[in-house]
């Protein structure tokens, strides 16, 4: 495929086009779970103390490779999947893993979507959810990483994208 040389920069802007990004998660976290959302100015890290944390990962491949991640305290990922799910969940369990790995596959193709250089050209894989204390999840090598934190209720994620520039 032969693209004209201006919109390679372009490309490459828009993965990291904040916008699109916060658009995104407004999409699936404010429409389709009806919870508002702002943008957070702390971080969700995986540290050595309780609350224990999640990260969901998307593998994207395609057009672009990377991934596509998001990082929760238990508690907030207990709420997200309760909002998924229209009930209340009292404890950490498959249902509260696999609700936060569906949320991260509908935020990683809500962002793609946004970005005509990837819609139907970068493919998604299945979501792992990782769960524990003092982690770091890593890609072998990265041209690029782009984090965002957010705010819901009292909680807060952190998505982060990083990846091959296309």
């Amino acid at each position: 495929m032969v693209h004209p040389i201006d919109q390679a920069p372009r490309t490459t802007n828009t993965l990291t086009d904040t916008s699109i990004l916060d658009a995104s998660v407004e999409d699936v976290l404010g429409l389709m779970l009806g919870v508002p959302v702002t943008v957070a100015d702390e971080a969700v890290v995986a540290s050595a103390v309780p609350p224990i944390t999640l990260t969901a990962v998307i593998g994207l491949a395609g057009s672009f490779s990377g991934a596509y991640t998001v990082l929760v305290t238990g508690p907030a990922a207990i709420k997200m999947a309760g909002c998924l799910l229209g009930m209340e969940i009292d404890d950490l369990d498959d249902s509260v893993y696999d609700g936060l790995g569906e949320i991260a596959n509908m935020l990683a193709g809500a962002w793609k979507s946004r970005i005509p250089a990837l819609n139907g050209t970068c493919f998604l894989s299945v979501p792992t959810v990782v769960t524990g204390t003092q982690y770091e999840v890593r890609k072998r090598s990265s041209a690029f990483r782009f984090t965002r934190s957010y705010k819901f209720d009292d909680h807060v994620f952190t998505v982060t994208i990083h990846g091959e520039t296309p």
